[in-house]
């Protein structure tokens, strides 16, 4: 039976999927792309260029045409980054897609300098006006950032000395993991890597003015001040020790499923997604209708194997898949990455700003997460028997576990390790060991004696590709888990408070946005985390019942 699953599998990874999308809904060809990419970064300078807006008629235009920069600029940015992604070969591409990156950033300071000259006192008085108004909340975020904003010697000391450092330590990185995954043999080589990439961003958080990179992290992704309070009560909780020990006393379920052709895989996330309601059902069926060409199964030779999302305010969404072979960790990354497209396309038909399409990673990733729970559910409350239905409900918790406690686990070590590369109490690949050691214990006793567990410094590739990233699962589990959970309390009247705040962007703060739309204070972390792990802890009973203790030999 193994060998026939091993062959299913391959077939699955060389069979054409019949699932593409399609570019041309963004550009004719690449030559329209490009003709429509000189003329944005154009007009992109004209207003960079252009006088401060000194009066609420001139602001408002100004934003309007920020606006439409930005819709713009998002159309090239689908575009590009689905071209590079079919083909990893193609460099042209890619270069292009970092240059529409380089635009957006441009933009951003734009609108940064606006509300820097305007002030608060300003914005107030020009928010006064109706045109003006529904803009208050960007300009405000803006007003916000500014003051950690480098100035202009200090942006090309940067760029001169850092971002040349930071750009070959990534390519090191990326040489370096294509030929050895991190083990004890090369792992001085690992850590070099990620000692130089700290330093370097540790060195401009202080030219921010923060204390250290994970404190600049940590506002530019808007993760709220409770985060040491939240560790406390992950590390305090008891329902990932409890769950070890369920999972560990169960006997094997003898049950595993057979890989899914994404023909098979796409029914089953429809009908998990049909529980949430007609509007929200019809929006995962409009995207992952093959003849939509909105969702890509990229089976070619140097497609890139990742999972993302595109889209924007008008800008069509669409999911992009690499390297799929039907295994239920694939299929479930489906799920997940079909959960941001559809996000993005509620923010798109209903939220008339396109700035208020972005927002904090954690949000959208916790919409994300929920969705691929909900498959998971599915799959459980559909299972033919107790033996998968257990292996279901297992696979769940695992999931479930992993984004709370295995993520906080992560966002604590990384932050140890940025404070003692900072103050060089760490500066080797065995200092490196050693607090991972310590950390992991924390959440786990029996990791501290694992060799294996102290290399988790080493294998985590977030540490090097996007550092700080995994607070966002964090935060992004712990709200998954409420949304899982109100809606199994209230199936009817939750759909719609979701979809509503799917649908209208991100117009204010997390914390305001996930207590008006949906009653859930982000300002109290015990009750954030105790909400959670509730879940855990009901799925975990489930468990224990479906799979008892075998009996004694």
């Amino acid at each position: 039976m193994k060998f026939f699953a091993c062959i299913a599998v391959l077939l699955l990874a060389a069979a054409p999927s019949g699932y593409s999308i399609d570019l041309a809904r963004y550009f004719a060809d690449s030559a329209a792309e490009g003709r429509a990419r000189a003329a944005v970064e154009h007009d992109t300078g004209a207003l960079v260029a252009s006088p401060p807006p000194a009066t609420a008629a001139a602001l408002v235009r100004w934003l309007r045409a920020y606006d439409d920069l930005l819709r713009r600029a998002h159309r090239h940015d689908a575009y590009l980054y689905l071209a590079s992604e079919r083909d990893d070969t193609d460099v042209a591409d890619s270069r292009a897609d970092d240059a529409i990156g380089a635009l957006l950033h441009r933009l951003d300071n734009a609108l940064v300098s606006v509300a820097q000259r305007l002030g608060d006192a300003g914005i107030a008085r020009m928010a006064r006006d109706p045109a003006v108004a529904p803009y208050a909340y960007l300009l405000r975020s803006a007003r916000s950032r500014s003051a950690h904003r480098l100035g202009a010697a200090e942006s090309r000391a940067v760029d001169a000395a850092v971002t040349p450092v930071l750009r070959a330590d990534a390519a090191a990185y990326a040489a370096l993991r294509k030929s050895a995954e991190p083990s004890a043999s090369n792992q001085d080589a690992y850590a070099a890597l990620l000692i130089s990439i700290v330093t370097a961003d540790d060195g401009v958080a202080r030219l921010r003015g923060f204390a250290g990179a994970p404190d600049a992290a940590y506002f530019d992704r808007s993760i709220p001040s409770t985060l040491p309070r939240i560790l406390d009560a992950v590390r305090a909780s008891k329902a990932n020790a409890e769950y070890r020990r369920v999972a560990a006393r169960a006997p094997n379920p003898a049950f595993s499923p057979a890989p899914m052709p994404i023909d098979a895989a796409v029914p089953v996330i429809l009908s998990a997604e049909r529980t949430m309601g007609e509007e929200y059902a019809h929006a995962y069926e409009a995207l992952l209708d093959p003849s939509a060409r909105r969702l890509e199964i990229c089976t070619a030779e140097h497609c890139d194997r990742t999972g993302f999302s595109v889209g924007f305010s008008h800008v069509e969404s669409a999911a992009f898949f690499g390297g799929y072979n039907g295994t239920l960790a694939e299929v479930r990354a489906v799920a997940h990455e079909s959960g941001h497209a559809v996000h993005r396309a509620f923010m798109s038909a209903h939220q008339p700003i396109a700035a208020y399409n972005t927002g904090p990673h954690y949000l959208f990733e916790s919409f994300a997460i929920f969705n691929e729970l909900l498959f998971i559910d599915h799959l459980a409350q559909t299972a033919a028997d107790d033996r998968a239905r257990a292996y279901y409900l297992n696979y769940f918790l695992r999931d479930a576990t992993f984004q709370v406690f295995g993520s906080a686990e992560e966002t604590e070590l990384e932050s140890a390790i940025d404070r003692g590369i900072a103050d060089r109490t760490i500066r080797t690949a065995s200092g490196l060991d050693e607090i991972t050691s310590t950390i992991a214990a924390r959440y786990d006793p029996s990791a501290q004696h694992d060799p294996q567990a102290a290399l988790a410094w080493a294998r985590n590739r977030l540490f090097y590709t996007d550092p700080q990233y995994d607070v966002n699962y964090l935060y992004a589990g712990l709200l998954a888990l409420r949304y899982f959970a109100a809606f199994e309390r209230d199936p009817h009247s939750f759909p719609p408070r979701y979809v509503a705040l799917l649908e209208n962007g991100f117009t204010d703060t997390p914390e305001n946005l996930e207590r008006r739309f949906l009653g859930i204070d982000l300002d109290d972390p015990a009750g954030l985390v105790a909400g959670a792990t509730a879940m855990i802890d009901e799925r975990t009973h489930r468990l224990e019942r479906l799979s008892p203790p075998a009996p004694p030999e």
